[in-house]
């Protein structure tokens, strides 16, 4: 379900945005099928940001897949030689929306090719190990797992500093006896990453570079805005520097990644689950003269050490991957190991 929602999101966006910025941009081409993929091409060449990092070679594709494209070219071969250059690519920021036709939504990266939703289930989860879960007004749920071990899951990564930062108050004055903490951030969709430097900075008790970012900004390979760097640093009354635990699966997208960038950088948390999505970069929307909407990811985003884990994602210090057989018999073997970890 979290991944029919997240897909049924992004394709409002590419419907509802992606006419405005193609003006904005000014890129113009004939709604024929050479024109549907010269713009596509063009687009990408200007705006994505990760070719350098996935190794790919823009201008070999368009010799490659440009002499397939005439005339007579219909939607479903177009559609075809779209969606095997966008395999190419695999990046899980990435869905075409062939909008006015029959054919399906594509979507790229692990999401594209696999259920990710079959190890995490948060209403399993609620039955079987929270006794009395509360929710924070914005996007947190918590309650402790046992005695002394807190546990919040974080619904969303939404655009609202100072929701998260009251957010994060709140959570943490209530688990301030706890000995440890449980930091799930398992299933849901991505977001803004000023939401996990927030929450990030109420666990830090110094300053910490965790990320840096780069916007493509022109069609030249090296047309790069300068690098930004990302910090966190100690934010309200007192920060929880006790033990925790990050939770993460292949459903971990996003700003759900680069908060977890934030994390790690803490001598204190460990990182339990599954590899995250490795898609960390902003997106944008576009549209083909024909319709079909579409999004790309346009920029470098990077650990502190300068490490890119678009397309691979952030492996956790501890793997375990959940069985659906035990989530089904209320089991989160994850979660399990969490809490061992930390008695």
């Amino acid at each position: 379900m979290l991944q029919k929602l997240w897909i049924i999101c992004m394709t409002a966006i590419i419907i509802s945005t992606s006419s405005c910025e193609k003006h904005i941009f000014g890129l113009e081409h004939e709604n024929d099928p050479i024109g549907n993929f010269e713009s596509f091409w063009s687009e990408f060449n200007q705006m994505y940001g990760l070719f350098q990092v996935k190794n790919i070679d823009w201008l070999a594709i368009y010799e490659r897949y440009r002499p397939m494209v005439n005339e007579s070219t219909t939607d479903p071969e177009l559609y075809e030689i779209l969606v095997e250059i966008l395999e190419i690519i695999d990046d899980g920021h990435i869905v075409l929306v062939p909008a006015g036709t029959d054919l399906p939504m594509y979507t790229g990266g692990p999401i594209g090719r696999i259920d990710t939703l079959q190890d995490f289930d948060l209403e399993i989860l609620k039955q079987n190990y929270l006794v009395d879960p509360k929710e924070t007004d914005f996007a947190m749920l918590y309650d402790f797992v046992e005695e002394g071990i807190g546990y919040v899951h974080i619904d969303h990564f939404g655009d609202g500093e100072k929701a998260f930062d009251q957010e994060t108050r709140q959570l943490l004055d209530y688990f301030k006896d706890a000995k440890a903490l449980i930091v799930d951030i398992r299933g849901g969709s991505g977001g803004e990453d000023i939401a996990g430097k927030t929450i990030a900075s109420h666990f830090t008790d110094q300053r910490r570079l965790y990320m840096t970012n780069r916007i493509k900004n022109g069609p030249g390979p090296n047309d790069f805005t300068a690098p930004a760097e990302w910090y966190i640093e100690p934010r309200g009354d007192f920060q929880f520097t006790k033990p925790v635990v990050l939770l993460t699966n292949r459903q971990t997208i996003s700003a759900r990644e680069t908060f977890e960038l934030a994390m790690v950088t803490l001598p204190n948390v460990t990182t339990v689950g599954d590899t995250t999505s490795g898609a960390f970069s902003n997106l944008v929307t576009r549209e083909l003269p024909n319709g079909w909407g579409y999004s790309m990811s346009i920029g470098d985003w990077r650990a502190a050490d300068g490490t890119s884990y678009e397309g691979r994602g952030i492996p956790p210090q501890i793997v375990v991957q959940n069985r659906r057989s035990d989530l089904l018999g209320g089991r989160d073997e994850a979660l399990e190991r969490a809490i061992v970890l930390l008695r």
